[in-house]
């Protein structure tokens, strides 16, 4: 039986949308984590910056940028209507640090990459009212992308 209002899309037709938003936050984040770094770059002490310019600032601006860009998902997901966003946010980051770890290309490939990856398979095992045989198809496909890399790499 059916308790949801009128008019309003089951769990199960809304799930897809879900998984293509959450990947479409997972496109976008990079291009904050690239604006983060290049932001630190910019504002760093002229006395941090080299030969070769502000690479080092730049650096230290990517890694930390690495962590703090997955909070920006929160917003982001909340925004695009990806309710609950934080079980989203919260949990994305236990299937990107996999991918970042597993990575064998150049690192900006492949982080936006992982991420685009990362944040539709977070939405699929977070999704409310699914089934735990969808979680666990989500996770297994994960896991089979883990091995995939592994062997690649």
């Amino acid at each position: 039986m059916d308790l949801s209002k009128p008019g309003t899309p089951s769990v199960a037709q809304r799930l897809p949308e879900r998984v293509v938003v959450a990947g479409v936050v997972g496109a976008m984040l990079p291009f904050l984590h690239f604006g983060w770094a290049l932001l630190g770059a910019v504002l760093a002490d002229e006395s941090q910056c080299g030969h070769f310019g502000c690479l080092g600032p730049f650096a230290e601006a990517w890694e930390t940028g690495r962590w703090l860009v997955p909070v920006l998902a929160w917003p982001l997901l909340g925004l695009l209507r990806v309710r609950p966003a934080w079980h989203v946010a919260l949990v994305a980051p236990l299937f990107l640090v996999p991918l970042w770890e597993l990575s064998a290309g150049p690192e900006v490939l492949f982080g936006v990459l992982s991420t685009v990856l990362a944040y539709p398979f977070a939405a699929l095992v977070t999704a409310p009212g699914a089934s735990w045989r969808q979680r666990g198809l989500g996770v297994a496909l994960f896991l089979l992308l883990c091995g995939a890399l592994a062997f690649a790499g």
